[in-house]
C-alpha cells in the first residue's frame, strides 16, 4: 500500500531529526525547518502574515510602477478556489520558471484582501542554497512560507514532505516543476516531486496551472548583480491562469491498483503515474505559456 499520512509525517520528523546541528547556521536552519513542518506555534501566524503581506504589497507596488503594461487573464480561476467557502481540499498551483524573482513578484497581482491571511497566501518551494544563507534569512524565508529545497535530492527530500504536510492541512502550495530557472524557448521536463505531492496528499488537491512571460526580460541570467530591472517604459508582464485539473479519479485508481501488486510492480506503477501527472501538467502550463 502507499504510505499512510501517519507514515509520511513520521518520515518528515525523521528527516528533521537527521538535520546537522553543528554550527549556528545549521541549528538555525533545523529550527525553522521544524517550525515550518509543525506550523502550530501561536506566534507563527501573525509573524508569517506580516512577512508575506508586506512582501506581497511591495511586489504589487513594483508591478504597478515598474511595468509599462501588465496583463492578467483569468485570475478568478485561482481566487475563486481560494475564497470558496465550500473548499475542502488544498490548492496546488504550477507554473513555468523564468527568473529567481518570479516568486515573490508574480504574487503582486493578488487582490489586497488576500495578502495578509496565511490561509490565502502560497507556500512555495525555493532553492535552499540561494535563500537560506544565514540565520536572518532563514527566519525571513521560513516565515515567508518558502520551503527550502535542495536541487538534486529528489522526491523524497524534506521539502516535499513539508509541501505534503501543507497540502494535508488544506493550504495553498505553489511549485515550479521545471526545478530551475529556464529562459529558453522550450519548457523543461517537469520533475516528479509535484507528482508525488498530488498522489500522496491526504486529499487530492485542486490543481490550477498558470504561466507568465516577461520576467526573463527584466532579470536575464548572467547578471553580475542578480536583481530585477523593470522599466516603466518598456517592460511588459503577462500572466494567465488555466482551468483547474482534477487528478482525483487517477489517484483513486492508482491507490486501488497498487494495493494488490508486488513491491516491484507497485514501484513501476508509481513511476508511470508520476510521469503521467507530470506530462499532463507540462502540457497545461506549456499551452498557457504559448497563449500568454
Amino acid at each position: 500500500m502507499a504510505a499512510t499520512t501517519e507514515q509520511r509525517h513520521g518520515r518528515g520528523h525523521l528527516l528533521i531529526e537527521q538535520l546537522p546541528r553543528e554550527t549556528w547556521q545549521e541549528r538555525s536552519f533545523a529550527y525553522w525547518a521544524e517550525k515550518q513542518y509543525e506550523g502550530n506555534s501561536t506566534w507563527w501566524r501573525p509573524l508569517s502574515a506580516a512577512v508575506v503581506g508586506t512582501t506581497t504589497a511591495l511586489m504589487s507596488g513594483i508591478i504597478k510602477l515598474g511595468f509599462r503594461k501588465v496583463t492578467v487573464e483569468n485570475l478568478h480561476k485561482l481566487t475563486d478556489v481560494l475564497e470558496s467557502p465550500d473548499r475542502s481540499r488544498a490548492l496546488l498551483t504550477v507554473a513555468n520558471h523564468e527568473s529567481t524573482f518570479d516568486d515573490p513578484l508574480i504574487w503582486g497581482i493578488m487582490p489586497a484582501h488576500l495578502r495578509w491571511q496565511p490561509e490565502t497566501t502560497r507556500w512555495t518551494l525555493g532553492a535552499r542554497e540561494l535563500l537560506y544563507k544565514n540565520p536572518v534569512l532563514n527566519a525571513f524565508f521560513a516565515l515567508g512560507q518558502t520551503i527550502p529545497t535542495v536541487r538534486g535530492e529528489g522526491i523524497w527530500q524534506l521539502a516535499v514532505e513539508i509541501g505534503l504536510r501543507k497540502l494535508d492541512e488544506g493550504r495553498w502550495v505553489h511549485v515550479f516543476p521545471e526545478g530551475r530557472v529556464n529562459q529558453e524557448a522550450q519548457l523543461l521536463r517537469f520533475k516528479w516531486g509535484v507528482s508525488r505531492m498530488i498522489m500522496e496528499a491526504e486529499r487530492t488537491p485542486i490543481v490550477v496551472p498558470m504561466a507568465f512571460r516577461g520576467m526573463k526580460e527584466i532579470m536575464p541570467l548572467g547578471q553580475k548583480v542578480p536583481l530585477p530591472r523593470p522599466s516603466p517604459f518598456t517592460s511588459e508582464l503577462r500572466v494567465k491562469f488555466g482551468d483547474s485539473i482534477d487528478f482525483g479519479p487517477l489517484v483513486l485508481e492508482w491507490r486501488r491498483a497498487r494495493s494488490s501488486l508486488s513491491a516491484e510492480d507497485a514501484a513501476e506503477l508509481d513511476r508511470q503515474v508520476r510521469i503521467s501527472i507530470a506530462d499532463r501538467l507540462w502540457t497545461a502550463v506549456n499551452g498557457l505559456r504559448e497563449a500568454a
